[in-house]
């Protein structure tokens, strides 16, 4: 029988916690109680979702207001800026100041979505604003445009940053240092993908760690790569990984039939979504409680009232099915996780190695990698990386009356540290999985995805590495235990993150717990999902064969 989601809702967890990220809280008893004196952090992964922002697309006029004035801030920076690159040409008086606030829009966003038009007729959107009394003024946001309140959380974000990694730690020095040539920080490696929203976020988020520097610092250097190469997200313009999805979200929700149907039954209860999701429905668009999702969880995150239909326990589970519908099917698919989300886990894989060869002085006379890589994404970032590694609250297949899939808040974001620790004890017994040694040292290539113990790109001589060495002789004996010294332990929001590969004896710190993986417990985990650039070009080829 397949498990049951309503059944799972947490009573005592507001919506607020659903929508909006919360982040732990610092006290002298967490630093001491996670960040003993004897572990040390050697590097820091810092990958978020973006702040609050609009729904993507004017879906459901009934209940969302026309008019979104949430953007005072953000739109008097791009007027600042149309004035800067000589695009600006007032044309209207909306905030009374003699400013054109839709100069703006036309350059940045899209004002109209033709994904409305396609489901409401205009004399349709007129009818259900008759009685809408928001106004366009100096504050009106576009679609999918990072609000005020998105500003907010990233800044929170990075004062909590500052707040553990310099002031409590000392990490992360107080400010940045200039590289040579007084360029740009080496402390710091900073990527967006290419959304307007995303990139803002980030400079909001560098704003909170070092509230005294302008966002555009030539201490900052942030990286944006094309759409077509960019790993931040899945390449939705793949037909091979929408086929894949597709058929995977069809077994998720087979999984979830029950639930599934039970809320489209409840939702066309509600008048204001009825029309809408009835016309979803019926172009088989895919995804349906995703698109009531986008409205209503930016509605709850920016307070605007909802109707009385829509209450904390259907937003719940409006979210938990979005999950089974977009999340799920990448952790209960091995292959379609390595071609959505693979690329970025190898590259992350990758800088765990580099942060430990340099910290081991292998790199000596280079440059030093930087001690905090900061990637901002999205949903479709933060969601597959934690189906990967396996957490529950991302629709994984061990879904229990505890734990349900939940679609990643605003603001999310998940923290990847490396720590060194050289004095607790080592676990003297191998966990499950670990299997013949001599494994560390095949052709991981001829091995199958499922069987292999760390990644094809983790290079064989980090486990041919003795103190004193400052080189990479094959003469060094292999060592499945070089990495002892070495642990990861990730943060989703406000929580530890429990990988089910660190979970057995052997795999995770014997003092801080599960939560804290060896190194090869954290290989083990994300091995499956990281193919090489070859494995991936064969694997497209061969499903496109197929």
């Amino acid at each position: 029988m397949a498990p049951s989601i309503s059944a799972s809702l947490n009573a005592d967890s507001p919506a607020s916690n659903i929508v909006q990220a919360r982040l732990p809280k610092l006290s002298p008893e967490f630093i001491a109680q996670h960040y003993p004196s004897e572990t040390k952090l050697v590097h820091v992964h810092l990958v978020h979702r973006h702040g609050e922002r609009t729904p993507a697309s004017h879906l459901f006029p009934h209940i969302s207001p026309k008019h979104w004035n949430f953007c005072a801030q953000g739109n008097r920076l791009y007027t600042d800026f149309a004035k800067a690159v000589k695009v600006y040409a007032p044309d209207a008086d909306v905030g009374g100041d003699g400013n054109s606030y839709q100069q703006w829009h036309s350059y940045m966003f899209k004002l109209e979505n033709s994904k409305s038009s396609s489901i409401f007729p205009k004399d349709n959107l007129s009818k259900a604003h008759k009685n809408d009394k928001s106004q366009f003024t100096a504050d009106t946001c576009a679609f999918g445009q990072l609000t005020d309140v998105g500003r907010e959380s990233l800044t929170s974000l990075g004062v909590h940053m500052r707040a553990l990694y310099m002031d409590a730690l000392g990490f992360l020095p107080a400010m940045p240092r200039p590289g040579d040539g007084n360029g740009p920080t080496e402390d710091l490696y900073l990527r967006t993908t290419s959304y307007t929203r995303a990139f803002e976020s980030l400079q909001h988020a560098l704003g909170g760690m070092y509230p005294n520097l302008p966002a555009n610092s030539p201490l900052f250097r942030i990286n944006v790569r094309p759409r077509s190469i960019d790993n931040l997200y899945p390449d939705y313009h793949c037909k091979i990984i929408g086929r894949l999805h597709a058929e995977s979200s069809t077994e998720s929700i087979a999984l979830f039939a029950e639930d599934h149907a039970a809320l489209h039954k409840d939702i066309l209860q509600v008048p204001s979504l009825q029309e809408a999701f009835e016309a979803k429905l019926k172009s088989k668009a895919g995804y349906t409680s995703l698109y009531v999702w986008d409205t209503v969880s930016s509605m709850r995150s920016h307070g605007l009232p909802l109707p009385k239909e829509i209450d904390d326990e259907l937003i719940a589970r409006v979210s938990n099915i979005s999950a089974v519908e977009y999340l799920h099917p990448t952790m209960s698919s091995t292959q379609l996780a390595r071609l959505e989300i693979g690329p970025l886990v190898r590259e992350l894989a990758d800088n765990v190695v580099c942060a430990i060869e340099a910290d081991r002085g292998i790199e000596a006379g280079k440059t030093r990698p930087p001690k905090m890589s900061i990637y901002s994404g999205h949903d479709t970032t933060i969601g597959p990386l934690l189906a990967i590694l396996g957490d529950d609250l991302a629709g994984s297949p061990s879904l229990t009356t505890s734990a349900t899939p939940m679609w990643p808040p605003f603001s999310s974001s998940l923290r990847i540290e490396l720590l060194k620790d050289s004095t607790s004890p080592y676990p003297t017994v191998q966990p499950s999985w670990a299997g013949d040694l001599a494994n560390h040292s095949e052709d991981l290539s001829a091995i199958p995805p499922e069987e292999r113990i760390r990644p094809l790109t983790v290079p064989d001589s980090l486990y041919r590495w003795a103190p004193g060495r400052t080189d990479n002789a094959s003469a060094v004996p292999f060592n499945s235990r070089a990495t002892r010294d070495y642990y990861v332990r990730i943060w989703y929001n406000d929580r530890s993150v429990q990988l089910p590969a660190c979970r057995d004896p052997g795999a995770h710190h014997s003092k801080l717990g599960a939560s804290v993986c060896t190194l090869d417990g954290f290989f083990k985990q994300i091995a499956r999902f990281v193919p090489s650039e070859s494995e991936t070009i064969q694997e497209r080829l061969a499903l496109a064969n197929a």
